[in-house]
């Protein structure tokens, strides 16, 4: 039976054409052949260097490398007065080697590479030879950006090279005559305009999502798949981090963008691809969670989140990708924080877990900014575990928080500091075992550092926030004499005033209301050195009490409601200023409406003893003026 030898490799076709065809002796006796042999032989090793640069069998490298020798004495015989375009053309196959050789120094390479594509340009110019041109400025766009893979995302000038470059490349590639080519630039060049560092965030995204749609007018699922994919992916990526528009709408379009590249990345044909687009739709799905008023959206998409993570995991492993790892396990702890209908102390420990499991991975010493952020989430997971169940968490809360600004100092992280000492302040303000007014004292430093970056005009909210804090703090901080205690009263009182300044009736009427509560206990606790201030004081205090009964309805807030007409009712019952009488009654009118209040919300009995007791003293007092 007659049988057909199988074909050679494309390799060995050209091993053999050129070991039978061109005798290896000629290499050192080029001196002697005719200018006839001397092309011929420069031609083929420029088409033994292509085969080797292009071919997809062996060691890639090796060949690379096999490729640069080949090409290096062919351009013993090309020069550019002699035989420019072919000339030329190694010069460019030069370039691409470089670009795709990764032994020995990596920038060396690619600077190699750009110079070589750039002598190139020397003959390919954009009159006589525009495809050329066009291909030639492509290779180097791309030879940038791969450069600034090894040098950092912040090298402007490399950046703009290659935006240079891609902007060339359009002057002849059109979706009419060169489609293909058109569409790869216009996806590098949304490449970079993610990665300008232009003031104007928004408008490179915006522009970044133009150029990745127009490459996806040709890129489609059935003609080029792996790169509609990776297109996708992108757009996704940009409607995920675009800082302004609606939030909410952004993230949907991102998911819509991911879940379109899962369609051809996935766990099967694509895994690596497929696990990096699955951790983006996790984040993605856990931001629109914090967008949506949904309760049942919130909690759809916060579960979609934790499938996508856990999704992600079956390709990450701490062994082989352990930042991505570290990544998932981390995005799995933030979004067990805010998974609602659900137990509240389990799903806790698990965002504990999570985060724990991801600072195996970031260390100190190894990803000092990682493992600083995941300490942070931790503290705060610990310090809502405080709240539900165990108490002692708020110590491990303090150990995060202080790990933490051992990386976050003010000088290099100066929000991240303010907003870390913030969550010290929280913690020990809460902290209730031990020394109290030491807690305290250590709330109020770091509630105070955090004012040093929070400042009134570029934070309000924040300032606003933590004066409050900082107030209710210095109220409950009870050492120190009469002197001291006195001392602190009055800070509260400026710390609740200058957090007024903020908040307001009409739109804050929640945080309006507590300060106003909070300020009319300060004013109520404050001595002074005359009686005629003292009265002063205690008027202030019923004025505050009386302004938070504006919010603090018995409808709404009973308990709120009832506090506020105690403290107020006590107010007037020191008050000896005016009609006497008449403040009495309106202390017995403030305590009575008190006690019908908690007593219609079926509070219970032991909450309203106080309030008996000055209804005691309150008519008492008015029997004795009878």
């Amino acid at each position: 039976m007659l049988t057909i030898p199988p074909l050679p490799s494309t390799i060995q076709l050209i091993t053999f054409h050129y070991s039978q065809g061109v005798p290896s002796w000629r290499a050192g006796h080029r001196e002697f052949m005719s200018e006839h042999e001397r092309r011929t032989d420069a031609d083929i090793q420029y088409a033994r260097g292509l085969m080797y640069s292009t071919s997809a069998e062996g060691d890639r490298q090796m060949n690379l490398a096999r490729a640069m020798t080949c090409f290096q004495t062919a351009l013993e015989v090309y020069s550019p007065d002699t035989f420019p375009i072919a000339w030329a053309k190694t010069h460019t196959a030069i370039g691409i080697a470089y670009r795709d050789l990764l032994h020995g120094d990596r920038q060396v390479n690619l600077k190699k590479g750009i110079a070589s594509l750039r002598v190139s340009l020397e003959v390919y110019t954009h009159d006589a030879f525009p495809l050329e041109w066009a291909h030639t400025h492509y290779q180097l766009g791309l030879c940038y950006l791969a450069l600034l893979e090894t040098q950092g995302f912040g090298n402007v000038s490399v950046l703009e090279r290659a935006f240079a470059d891609f902007q060339a490349v359009l002057a002849v590639y059109t979706m009419e005559n060169h489609p293909q080519e058109w569409a790869k630039t216009q996806m590098s060049l949304g490449n970079i305009y993610c990665l300008l560092p232009n003031t104007d965030r928004q408008t490179a995204l915006e522009q970044a999502i133009t150029c990745y749609q127009a490459a996806l007018r040709y890129f489609t699922r059935e003609n080029a798949a792996e790169d509609w994919a990776i297109t996708q992916n992108s757009l996704g990526n940009v409607y995920a981090f675009l800082p302004y528009g609606n939030r909410y709408d952004n993230l949907l379009q991102a998911i819509l963008c991911y879940r379109a590249a899962l369609q051809v990345n996935t766990a099967q044909t694509h895994p690596r691809n497929s696990a990096d687009t699955l951790y983006s739709l996790g984040n993605a799905y856990r931001g629109l969670s914090s967008e949506s008023r949904d309760k049942r959206e919130i909690a759809t998409s916060l579960r979609e989140a934790i499938d996508c993570y856990k999704s992600a995991l079956k390709f990450y492993t701490r062994e082989e990708t352990p930042l991505e790892w570290a990544n998932v396990q981390r995005g799995l702890g933030l979004t067990f924080t805010l998974l609602p209908n659900a137990d509240e102390v389990l799903k806790l420990e698990q965002a504990i877990r999570h985060f724990q499991a991801a600072l195996e991975v970031f260390t100190r010493e190894t990803s000092p900014i990682e493992w600083a952020k995941t300490q942070n989430m931790l503290g705060l997971t610990y310090l809502d575990l405080s709240e539900v169940e165990e108490p002692e968490s708020l110590l491990l809360a303090i150990t995060c928080f202080e790990a933490t600004l051992q990386v976050y100092t003010r000088d290099d992280f100066a929000l991240g500091w303010a907003a870390v000492q913030n969550n010290l302040g929280n913690a020990y303000y809460n902290l209730v075992g031990g020394n109290r007014q030491q807690h305290l004292r250590k709330a109020i430093a770091a509630y105070e550092a955090a004012l040093l970056v929070y400042n009134h005009k570029a934070f309000p909210a924040e300032r606003a926030k933590i004066q409050y804090t900082l107030g209710t703090a210095y109220i409950a901080l009870r050492d120190g004499d009469t002197d001291d205690m006195q001392e602190q009263l009055k800070k509260a009182i400026n710390c609740f005033r200058a957090s007024l300044l903020f908040y307001d009736r009409d739109t804050t009427p929640l945080e309006w209301a507590s300060l106003q509560f909070g300020l009319g206990n300060a004013y109520h606790d404050l001595l002074a050195d005359s009686e005629e201030k003292r009265q002063y004081n205690l008027k202030h205090a019923i004025a505050c009490y009386q302004a938070s009964l504006e919010v603090y309805t018995t409808q709404n807030f009973p308990f709120e409601h009832a506090s506020s007409l105690n403290n107020c009712g006590n107010a007037y019952r020191e008050l000896s200023s005016g009609n006497l009488r008449a403040n009495l009654e309106q202390a017995i009118n403030c305590y009575e409406t008190a006690l019908q209040t908690l007593q219609q919300a079926t509070y219970d009995v032991t909450n309203l003893r106080g309030i008996h007791e000055n209804l005691a003293k309150a008519r008492t007092a008015l029997q004795e003026l009878a």
